[in-house]
C-alpha cells in the first residue's frame, strides 16, 4: 500500500489576519535604545518598560536608580508581567498589567 503526504496550500497573510488578536502596531526598527524621558524614581526594584519607545526598550531600576537600559529585538515587545520580550500581540504597551 502507498501513503502519499497531503499538501496544504495556506495563505499566511490571511491567517495572521484571522488569528492574531489585534492588528500588528507599526514599530520602529531600533539599533539601540532611543533617548526617553523615562525615570525610576518612585519605582521599586525592577524592570520597567519604556512606554515612550514603544515598550521595545525596557530599563532595570535599584533604589530608584537606573541601572541599565536594554533593547528588545526588533518585532517584539517588553512584557512587564512575565518579564521577558514577547510577541506584540501578547503585550499592551502602556496598559496596567491587570487588563492584558
Amino acid at each position: 500500500m502507498l501513503k502519499c503526504a497531503v499538501l496544504v496550500l495556506m495563505d499566511f497573510a490571511y491567517y495572521h489576519e484571522l488569528h492574531l488578536p489585534h492588528n500588528p502596531p507599526l514599530h520602529p526598527v531600533f539599533e539601540r535604545a532611543p533617548p526617553t524621558q523615562f525615570t525610576c524614581a518612585a519605582r521599586p526594584r525592577g524592570y520597567y518598560a519604556d512606554v515612550q519607545s514603544g515598550c521595545q526598550a525596557y530599563h532595570l531600576c535599584w533604589r530608584q536608580h537606573l541601572v541599565s537600559t536594554h533593547l528588545c529585538p526588533n518585532g517584539t515587545l517588553f512584557n512587564e508581567q512575565f518579564q521577558v520580550c514577547d510577541h506584540f500581540y501578547n503585550v499592551r504597551c502602556g496598559s496596567p498589567l491587570e487588563d492584558l
